[in-house]
């Protein structure tokens, strides 16, 4: 048993005690509808409250009409928010947990995805990743937006909450007026160091002024902007030197990176296979500057990580929130000594921030519940008709199936041809950049395996007779797809490889010079590339989509083109396999049409999509009353639709309610 003796420890933050040293960092939801929390926000934070946490920051919450960020984003100046904050605190506070929320202002950070508001910045600086180039804030801009945060302050305090956290980090306002690359300003907000933190002090002075000494009051800022012409670590010392000098500060929380580029961006969510726990020596400087509590997070997804950071006073409150999204019973997992019952997070971003980029409700790839959990809880707790249950096919579709219809008391038979489980996750393990991802999530799935009654049957071929002699009452196939060959002449030469070939066991051998098609803009592609060029092999990428790694989470993006840069793979995007002609081969313009001939090439790698194994389903779909498919054999997507369907077709086992739809 791990003993957790720090992080399981009460400490005081301002005027509250945290039970633990856990916490859930800010993050959107998107559980907002015309500036206020839905039911839905208070049941995804009350099911992580119930799991143990210490301390829930709620997300950002604009301070001003000017600061909201996107149509989903927390009105915190609406007076009419104190019921929906109320109700948060309420049921959270039932579970012994602390809520703070973030009091937030982005400055030139502005991306609603229709009608765009302007920009407001200390000065004209535009932000490069979103393009928007801001209007420099008047005088009478400046007090109220100040005014704005004392406000949202204040009602924050009437609503109940036990605190307030003020985004100076990720280059949103407060940082943009204390940079000197982005404040160009004559008065008394610009020039000397002491005049650009004018703004940041006035603000805290003012929100203090309003909510009085009993209330907890911090800030949130990036240690180190991780970019160009960012914010050091230096800087960030400075900065809170100056700060603890001459305004109350009851807590730092420490994190890194910059919205307004690339690469200062993919540190606000940083993916897999970025190092767990980055920012923690930053943490440490902070914490020895400043003489205040620190909180730190940032890819620390296991307690015991967690417990280092406490026990080695790098910082007192750690952030574990895509922890928390895809376990929330991790802390009180923890705390019983039941590690190894714990889900870690694959570090993917696909549901969870790439829900928020793409306008969408918050979700998890392993934990298809997040975020549902007031429309899913009442399914999962109804009562149900025991079946015997076969599920043909071990990646993550029948893995979460197979797991799911276990927990709700089914006889469960899990069938599959290969030796191992996890499906196309045994190909992803061999990529450079997708182990850590394949290799936690294929973990994941054998501990609750072990520990399950499911009666798992590996190298078992499955048809219709087989099926027919196991009598069950449901039948779900799982069994995946196939790689797709275009329809061109020369795709059967032998210098022609399959992505999922390259990966094998026994991988293909490869020529030099290395033509690598990708047709989805995902991660096959480009993995291959890097593959073969950390290997030695000269790599040309072709993509048929606008841009290398289109359907890629941006954050996760950033870094594969950052290594693509690095190691001088080629890249040519809109372009397709024409086939080979006279030892050629020919590569088609999407958009001119024109037709380009490649003489000088030793082997092909295709990542052109995948085909629906569909022919098992068409012949046992009558063996049993009820015969699903989930999966990429309904039909090839990504990792969260084949979970999402698998948690579905488990819960829909033997209700007696009108089926869900998967």
């Amino acid at each position: 048993m791990t003993n957790f003796k720090n992080l399981f420890s009460s400490i005081e933050i301002g005027k509250i005690e945290l039970k633990n040293r856990i916490m859930i960092t800010a993050h959107q939801t998107n559980h907002v509808v015309d500036g206020i929390p839905t039911s839905e926000m208070t049941a995804y934070h009350v099911a992580r409250a119930k799991g143990g946490v210490g301390l829930i920051i709620l997300e950002a919450a604009a301070v001003h009409k000017s600061g909201m960020l996107t149509g989903q984003t927390i009105a915190g100046y609406d007076k009419k928010i104190i019921p929906a904050y109320s109700e948060i605190v309420e049921q959270v506070h039932n579970y012994g947990t602390k809520v703070f929320v973030q009091l937030f202002h982005g400055g030139r950070e502005v991306i609603a995805k229709d009608y765009r508001n302007p920009a407001w910045a200390p000065s004209a600086e535009p932000s490069l990743r979103f393009g928007a180039m801001p209007r420099p804030m008047s005088l009478e801009d400046i007090e109220e937006v100040i005014e704005g945060f004392a406000l949202s302050a204040k009602l924050a305090k009437e609503s109940g909450l036990d605190g307030v956290e003020i985004a100076c980090s990720h280059g949103y306002l407060p940082s943009q007026f204390w940079s000197s690359h982005t404040n160009h300003r004559t008065d008394q907000y610009g020039g000397s160091f002491e005049n650009r933190m004018r703004f940041t002090i006035e603000l805290l002075e003012r929100i203090w002024k309003e909510v009085g000494k009993d209330f907890t009051v911090g800030i949130r800022m990036s240690a180190d902007e991780m970019t160009l012409d960012g914010t050091t670590v230096a800087d960030a010392v400075k900065i809170v030197e100056y700060l603890v000098e001459r305004v109350q500060l009851d807590f730092i929380d420490v994190t890194s990176g910059d919205s307004s580029t690339y690469s200062g961006s993919t540190h606000i969510a940083p993916a897999s296979p970025m190092k767990h726990a980055y920012n923690a020596p930053h943490a440490f400087k902070i914490r020895m500057a400043g003489a205040v509590p620190v909180f730190v997070g940032t890819r620390v997804i296991d307690p015991v990580e967690a417990e280092q950071i406490v026990a080695t006073g790098k910082a007192d409150v750690v952030g574990m929130t895509r922890a928390l999204i895809v376990d929330p019973e991790m802390p009180n997992k923890a705390k019983r000594g039941e590690v190894n019952s714990i889900d870690a997070c694959i570090g993917c971003l696909q549901a969870c921030i790439g829900h928020y980029h793409k306008g969408l409700t918050i979700g998890c790839v392993q934990n298809p519940m997040a975020g549902k959990e007031q429309e899913l809880l009442p399914l999962k707790q109804h009562s149900r008709i025991k079946q015997r249950v076969v599920i043909v096919g071990a990646g993550p579709a029948g893995l979460h199936a197979a797991l799911t219809a276990d927990s709700q008391g089914h006889e469960v038979i899990l069938v599959d041809q290969c030796k191992e489980i996890g499906g196309l996750l045994q190909t992803m393990r061999r990529a450079p950049m997708r182990q850590e991802l394949a290799e936690t999530m294929i973990d994941n799935y054998s501990r609750k395996l072990a520990t399950s009654k499911i009666d798992i049957r590996m190298e078992q071929k499955v048809n219709y007779e087989y099926l027919t002699e196991l009598k069950p009452d449901a039948i779900i196939c799982a069994v995946g797809s196939r790689p797709y060959l275009p329809h061109v002449e020369g795709v059967k030469d032998p210098r022609v490889i399959i992505v999922d070939n390259l990966f094998s066991r026994n991988p293909k051998t490869v020529g030099q010079r290395v033509l690598v098609f990708d047709f989805g803009g995902d991660w096959a592609g480009i993995e291959a590339a890097l593959f073969l060029k950390e290997k030695g092999n000269d790599v040309t990428l072709i993509t048929a989509k606008l841009h290398i790694g289109q359907e890629i989470h941006q954050y996760l993006r950033n870094e594969y083109l950052k290594k693509l840069y690095q190691l001088n793979v080629i890249l040519k995007p809109h372009y397709d396999f024409g086939g080979i002609n006279n030892d050629k081969v020919i590569i088609r313009n999407l958009f001119s049409h024109d037709i380009e001939e490649i003489e000088d090439w030793d082997t092909i790698v295709l990542s052109l999509g995948r085909v629906p194994n569909v022919e098992l389903y068409e012949q046992v779909k009558g063996v049993a009353p009820f015969v699903h498919q989930i999966g990429d054999c309904l039909a090839p997507r990504t990792l969260e639709e084949a979970t999402y369907e698998g948690m579905m077709s488990g819960l829909n086992l033997g209700v007696m309610l009108p089926e869900i739809k998967v």
